[in-house]
């Protein structure tokens, strides 16, 4: 199946789930169709979300490198500078 093409480091909302309505950070591609997900908060490196492509959407052209030593606050910083806030009330 066809889906929009998504690259790691792009920023996805989650149209599908409890997590509906919140953004991520690609950080893998696993397969044509599922991605590895973090945000830094509720889904950090050490337990990233798998998620089917067809339940996310674009959100932003911007790209976060993922080289070099990254951790959990890189994501979520990245994030929050780019106007995306994922709160509780989300």
């Amino acid at each position: 199946m066809m889906y929009e093409p998504l690259e790691p480091g792009e920023i996805v909302r989650s149209c599908a789930g409890r997590d509906r309505g919140r953004a991520f950070v690609i950080l893998k591609l696993i397969d044509e169709d599922y991605v590895l997900l973090v945000d830094g908060r509720l889904r950090t490196l050490e337990r990233p979300k798998k998620k089917k492509r067809r339940h996310l959407l674009k959100a932003s052209e911007t790209r976060m490198e993922l080289a070099g030593h990254l951790v959990n606050a890189d994501f979520r910083k990245f994030l929050a500078a780019q106007g995306f806030q994922n709160d509780r009330t989300e």
